[in-house]
């Protein structure tokens, strides 16, 4: 799907723009211009006729982790009828993560440091995965939307897991699920939308996990 950007107000200039050049002359200089990146012409056409994008009736884990250490959760539940809310939110650290997470290669702090010095954000983003499924409540059905893709691609398979750790964090997860007899399914978002144009829930919650990373970061 080719990235678009959408204008919804005001009047004059709504409307869907091939590239960013095109949307910035048009909004230049406008006051109450409300405009921003999406994925797909698609869906700048339901922004347009007022849709955006809600989650469905349902349980979601918006995950995100960052190269610096900080690790982000939001569990949010939306029941038929109502407005989603927040079941619980997370910050932590790569290390307060895993230090908790029972396995063997992340036994201490400074295996985990050592970890996140090689690994980066993939260590951090799959600490968000523990973390998310340790908080879930057991024998729930769980969508779990992510901004890294490995995170669906290794859990599912797609991907090998060729690196020793990741592929200790992967089936530990996988452990996790079994264990707790989670139904576990899994939402790729992309990472720093804007829902300044129209409401958009899954980058609404995919930037509050990324802002839990980010402050959880400040302290590692």
């Amino acid at each position: 799907m080719a990235k678009v950007y959408v204008v919804t107000a005001p009047e004059r200039i709504r409307g869907i723009y091939a590239s960013w050049p095109e949307c910035q002359a048009a909004v230049k200089g406008v006051s109450g211009a409300r405009y921003q990146a999406v994925a797909s012409p698609e869906q700048a056409e339901a922004m347009l006729r007022g849709e955006g994008r809600e989650l469905s009736a349902g349980l979601y884990g918006f995950v995100d982790g960052n190269h610096l250490g900080g690790v982000g959760v939001v569990l949010v539940e939306r029941r038929d009828g109502e407005e989603p809310v927040v079941v619980d939110e997370v910050g932590m650290t790569v290390v307060q993560v895993f230090l908790t997470a029972a396995l063997p290669s992340l036994g201490s702090e400074r295996a985990i440091r050592t970890a996140l010095a090689r690994l980066r954000n993939v260590l951090a983003e799959l600490g968000a995965l523990h973390l998310l499924l340790r908080i879930a409540p057991e024998n729930s059905r769980l969508t779990v939307v992510h901004d890294y893709e490995g995170i669906a691609a290794w859990m599912e398979g797609r991907w090998r897991t060729k690196d020793p750790i990741v592929a200790e964090v992967v089936e530990g997860c996988r452990s996790v699920v079994r264990t707790r007899r989670l139904t576990v399914s899994f939402h790729h978002q992309r990472g720093h939308q804007s829902s300044w144009a129209g409401r958009d829930d899954f980058a609404h919650f995919n930037a509050k996990a990324d802002a839990l990373a980010t402050e959880a970061a400040l302290e590692f």
